[in-house]
């Protein structure tokens, strides 16, 4: 079925033109808004004239739609259900006089306590899938959110028993649930340009550039995107943030910032424009859906890190629209602070596809062979194939397939996939062009967040210790032929510091060598002696090669004077020891007519090489 393009004036919202005017949403669609904030919630909750059933994401969202509608038409009012909403309230709604009856909820709301609500008055949900419009916003996030929150697509289940049904968002993914196959999409086309200036800062440190970038912008506003609370909690100690700051998330992640030690008036789950500070913090909570209305334009900073925060990776064709879509007074600056593993483990589309299928085609056979087994050893062995495989997640209590869990696996794959490498995250823009104009800069330190990572996971003393020692022979080789490619921090100190033998061992040993002392603090001494040894051997052995030849028979007490001179023309304050000169030639010490004499054979250095040593 083709799609059906409706195109949207500049200055105009959804309820202000056709279609929505007078045949307000179509059932059996899925409305692709292209950008944020064009009004189709709020066309839903004010005009449309209908019963509804609106699911929103989360919390914040529901809560603030609810509050603003109520007091701007008092006289008919919604009802917002989230957590503290009991189904006794709810009821009493449902039973009042007013006409459109317009239900605004969170998944979890409808599911525990809109259905519930609806069976104890009507004894069934007859009612509610026959009088109801079931609207489902921001749609992306059932796919994009299942994994960890699975109820946020349970109301699927009942989402294809209305009789009249739609979705919609500015970001939609593809459902592979076939009972979406006959709907119709709609395709909202501004006639306007939207798209935002962003600049993609690639660097090897976040947290460093995050400062640099702050320290450019000098700003007043500044809010910072960040699915991580120990990321969080790491910016605010990197930063030394005491005060005007504030971390808005879930009541889950108030509680870990707590943990970690951010004040508890730092951090809230009740998002409102007014507890805004200078520097927010913003969780996925408030990816999406919130409006954000302030009389100035932030600068925002998103962040993903793939080592410390794998769960930060952005989708530039969903999150990073969204979030650019909060700030309905438009924003400053936008900016893209990420790091890249090359050896993330990623899968395209159709590679993911594929192994989904296999561990669903296996799963079904365990499902299969326990149903058919008799023996009690073959059947525990079954169970436990059957609930440790990865998808058993994919079915629910009554085995059925989640088709949102299938979804979800292909879409996080293919966007861990752009954060292998830059040039993958470059495409992943370029095909968002029309909502992008894209520039990119780097940031290289002397430290990375690789790095730090390594040494975190290091399994033993002596694998920190070898993290420790390439990092440092790393920034050595750097300095030492003058590659001005990084930025200095203070971690390479630090650990010189702290790691002082170490630092002693990649100062003065090549890296065989350091390995060889197994990095304990008394060979490394040692070897670092004898290192030293060798070099100022090394370095006398062109004076000692001027004054005396080799393939000769030398009086021991006529070296002594020579190797004296050899030492002060080499500048070298060292004793003078006779059998020191087997240091620089092979050779023999014997006696002859009483004399000790020494039989020099072979130099033990190149002469025409010596200079070159060290």
């Amino acid at each position: 079925m083709e799609p059906i393009i409706i195109k949207l004036p500049s200055g105009k919202y959804l309820s202000e033109i056709e279609p929505f005017k007078s045949q307000g949403i179509d059932t059996d669609s899925q409305y692709h808004k292209t950008v944020p904030g064009v009004g189709i919630t709020t066309f839903a909750i004010r005009y449309f004239e209908s019963n509804l059933i609106e699911t929103l994401p989360n919390r914040p969202v529901v809560e603030a739609k609810g509050k603003e509608h109520n007091e701007l038409f008092p006289e008919r009012p919604v009802i917002a259900v989230y957590q503290g909403v009991t189904i006794a309230k709810i009821k009493a709604y449902l039973l009042s006089d007013i006409k459109y009856k317009k239900i605004v909820t969170t998944p979890e709301g409808f599911i525990y306590k809109v259905v519930e609500a609806f069976r104890e008055i009507y004894g069934d949900l007859a009612v509610l899938y026959a009088e109801y419009f079931m609207l489902i916003d921001e749609s992306e996030r059932i796919v994009t959110d299942v994994s960890y929150r699975g109820d946020i697509a349970a109301p699927l289940n009942h989402f294809f028993y209305f009789k009249r049904r739609a979705l919609v968002s500015a970001t939609t993914l593809p459902f592979s649930d076939l009972r979406f196959n006959p709907f119709k999409n709609y395709i909202i086309v501004p006639q306007f340009d939207y798209s935002v200036d962003i600049n993609i800062l690639n660097t090897n440190n976040v947290i460093e550039s995050l400062k640099m970038r702050l320290a450019q912008l000098n700003s007043d506003h500044v809010s910072i995107f960040f699915n991580s609370t120990k990321g969080i909690n790491a910016i605010v100690k990197a930063l030394n943030l005491k005060s005007n700051y504030m971390a808005f998330c879930s009541e889950d992640s108030v509680v870990k910032l707590i943990r970690d030690g951010v004040p508890f008036e730092r951090a809230t789950d009740d998002f409102h424009v007014n507890k805004m500070l200078k520097s927010n913090f913003f969780t996925s909570r408030y990816f999406s859906a919130i409006d954000i209305k302030v009389d100035y334009k932030p600068d925002v900073i998103l962040i993903t890190d793939v080592f410390f925060a794998a769960h930060s990776i952005l989708d530039p064709k969903t999150e990073i629209i969204q979030i650019a879509g909060r700030f309905r007074n438009g924003i400053n600056s936008y900016t893209h602070i990420t790091n890249f593993n090359p050896n993330l483990q990623a899968k395209t589309p159709k590679e993911a596809r594929f192994y989904i299928n296999g561990h669903l085609d296996a799963y079904q056979g365990f499902v299969q062979s326990y149903k058919r087994a008799t023996n009690l050893g073959e059947r525990d062995a079954l169970q436990k194939a059957i609930t440790d495989s990865k998808a058993h997640s994919f079915y629910d209590e009554n085995g059925n397939l989640n088709d949102a869990m299938v979804d979800n696996f292909i879409h996080e794959e293919r966007v861990k996939e752009y954060y292998k490498d830059v040039s993958n995250l470059k495409s992943a823009y370029a095909e968002q062009s029309k909502y992008f104009v894209s520039t990119y800069s780097e940031d290289i330190f002397d430290a990375g967040d690789k790095d730090l990572f390594d040494l975190k996971h290091s399994t033993s003393k002596k694998e920190m210790h070898q993290q420790v020692a390439r990092m440092l022979y790393r920034y050595k080789i750097k300095s030492h032929f003058h590659f001005i490619l990084f930025k200095p921090t203070n971690i390479i100190s630090k650990l010189r510091e702290q790691f002082s033998d170490i630092a002693l061992g990649v100062d003065n040993l090549d890296e065989s060598t350091l390995e060889q002392t197994d990095f304990v603090g008394s060979k490394i001494k040692k070897a670092v002696s004898e290192a030293k040894d060798l070099k100022e051997v090394k370095a006398l052995a062109p004076h000692i090669y001027q004054l005396i030849e080799p393939y000769h028979t030398h009086v021991q007490t006529e070296l002594v004077e020579l190797m004296h001179q050899a030492y002060q023309n080499a500048n070298v304050k060292r004793k003078v020891v006779g059998q020191h000169i087997l240091l620089f030639f092979e050779g023999d010490r014997s006696t002859e007519l009483k004399k000790n004499v020494y039989k020099l054979r072979d130099r033990k250095f190149e002469y025409a090489e010596s200079n070159q040593f060290f």
